[in-house]
This record gives C-alpha cells, structure tokens and sequence, in this order.
C-alpha cells in the first residue's frame, strides 16, 4: 500500500467517525422510572407482647398524597428508592383504650406526632416472576425525633397496573431511645422487642 493509499484510508475513517450519530455512543442499559401512589387501603400494624400477654396497634387507611419512584437501571444492583410515608402517631389503635393511650404516650405523641418511612434503597429490580418477587431494602424510620436506618424483608406481589407491597422487621424500643410502658408498679411490663408490618396497596402512575 502506497503511502498515499495509507492517508486516504485514514481520512476516511476519521470522516466516518466524525458523522456517526451520538446515539450509537449511549448505554446500552435501559432506564425506565417507575412511580407508585401509595393507595388509601394501605396499613401499618405493631406486635408486641408483655409480662401478661400480647397486644396489636394498627393504622388502617392512609390519606397522604405519597408516592414512591425509582428509576430501573439495569447498570445498578442497588436501586436508589425515593418517597416516603407520614404517619400520625396520634391514629394508632390499640382496640384498648388504656393501651392505645400508654403506647401514643411511649412514643411521645405530643413531641414527636409523626412516624416517618423514608424508602432508601432496594436490593435490585423487582422481576415479579409469577408476578411476586421477595427482596430486601433499606429504609429510614424516625419515630420520637430518633432516625435510623434499617434492612427490611419485603415481598411485592402484582395485580395487573397495582403492586402489593409488604414488609416487616422486629425492632426495639430502645433502638429510638424510649422506655417500655409499665404498669400497676412494675407488675406488668411491656418487653423492648416490637415487629412492625406494614401493607401497601401501591397504583403505578
């Protein structure tokens, strides 16, 4: 090959390289935000037991205009979660009056009226094989003005256009820096262990 021969076919290549639309440079990954609206029929419930027996506080319903989002990177493991759930302390039922009332004052109601859940992250896509996928993720919990981050267990289930969304995890009062309820002198004691499950009826938009 001549010299000449040599420099033109470079030229051309540099020429070739210089049209070839940028579009052939992008990611081959495919990104897709995907957003959930936090349905009314959602629920929040605690568990808990003492010395004497067991007890459930729940939050049926949630009014919150919320939504969750994340964006499906195939490129990432760990999906960046945004949204969040506030929740009235104030709302918790404990179907007994006198234990609604101790477990509101517990988690000091009147200082700190709102329980917060901040979605952090999850663990991958959720790739709903037989439409339901188990995984975990991490979320933020403040309750009482202490916040703290957690791994929970979720499993998604979905239903056509809606996900089902339901998690749990045992925590402690003390995780938050709050002291158990007791009563009549001590007799009866509420244990420092709690689980909490919440159900989310999620409708994405």
């Amino acid at each position: 090959m001549s010299p000449f021969q040599y420099i033109y076919r470079w030229s051309m290549t540099l020429v070739m390289l210089v049209f070839i639309p940028l579009s052939s440079f992008k990611s081959p990954h495919k990104k897709e935000t995907i957003k959930w609206a936090v349905q009314k029929t959602s629920s929040l419930k605690i568990e808990g037991s003492s010395n004497v027996n067991q007890f459930a506080c729940d939050v049926i319903g949630y009014y919150q205009t919320d939504t969750i989002c994340f964006t499906a990177d195939q490129a990432n493991k760990v999906i960046p979660l945004k949204g969040s759930l506030t929740i009235d302390v104030a709302s918790f039922d404990c179907h007994n009056r006198m234990l609604t009332k101790d477990l509101r004052r517990t988690l000091k109601s009147t200082e700190h009226p709102m329980l917060y859940v901040r979605f952090i992250t999850l663990e991958r896509i959720p790739l709903f094989q037989n439409n339901k996928d188990n995984l975990k993720g991490i979320v933020e919990i403040e309750l009482a003005g202490v916040a703290k981050r957690f791994e929970i267990n979720y499993v998604l289930e979905k239903t056509g256009g809606a996900v089902i969304l339901n998690g749990g995890r045992s925590f402690c009062f003390s995780d938050f820096m709050l002291t158990p309820p007791k009563k009549l002198g001590g007799a009866v004691r509420v244990k420092d262990n709690f689980n909490v499950q919440f159900h989310l009826n999620l409708q994405q938009v």
